[in-house]
């Protein structure tokens, strides 16, 4: 059976053993908790966000796999790659590399996918212009299916005159059955069918 401890002043049920309260150790754990937070706030990758890191990070994509954003805005806390690549490029900035350099630098290491839009030279401009070329080009298509597939217009053959007032008189009898206030008695006499 456990004993608790006891109300504070008082001697502790156990003969002969003092329960003693260790202060210096409490100390001595939170001085260590706040060196741990120190350590922790040393190591924040926020620290290297600056601005000129978020406008040199708004050119290079993030390459992580959980986002599809640039270095300058991913969202991840902790992200494998986008925090050492702004401590990178903020260790480049202190060095006084320029922005160019930087991005140039990176390229020549990671290649081309470093990039967060493509460049607008070379094949780079290609990329740019395709989907204009594709959507004139479908436009041009459908326009051809279009031309090819009309068909002209049906000429209205003129109606059968007696047939279309046989239909008018039927329909106007037949209302004037539904009409509200119509006496039952009045209209025409409703036809048998044959039995």
């Amino acid at each position: 059976m456990t004993q608790s401890a006891p109300p504070r002043g008082q001697s502790c049920p156990v003969p002969g053993a003092k329960l003693r309260f260790v202060r210096t150790g409490n100390k001595g754990l939170a001085a260590a908790f706040l060196l741990s937070l120190s350590f922790l706030v040393a190591q924040d990758p926020t620290s290297f966000m600056t601005a000129d890191v978020a406008r040199v990070g708004a050119r290079l994509s993030c390459r992580c796999g959980g986002c599809r954003n640039t270095v300058g805005d991913c969202p991840m806390i902790r992200c494998h790659f986008a925090d050492p690549m702004r401590r990178r490029v903020h260790d480049m900035q202190k060095a006084g590399m320029t922005d160019d350099e930087i991005v140039r630098d990176i390229v020549r290491e990671e290649g081309i996918v470093a990039l967060s839009s493509p460049p607008t030279t070379g094949w780079g401009l290609f990329t740019w212009l395709m989907p204009f070329f594709a959507i004139g080009i479908g436009l041009w298509v459908y326009t051809l299916w279009v031309r090819r597939n009309r068909q002209p217009a049906v000429e209205v053959h003129p109606v059968d005159t007696a047939l279309l007032d046989r239909f008018r008189d039927q329909i106007e009898a037949e209302s004037e059955d539904l009409t509200p206030g119509a006496e039952k008695g009045s209209g025409k006499e409703k036809t048998k069918r044959p039995q």
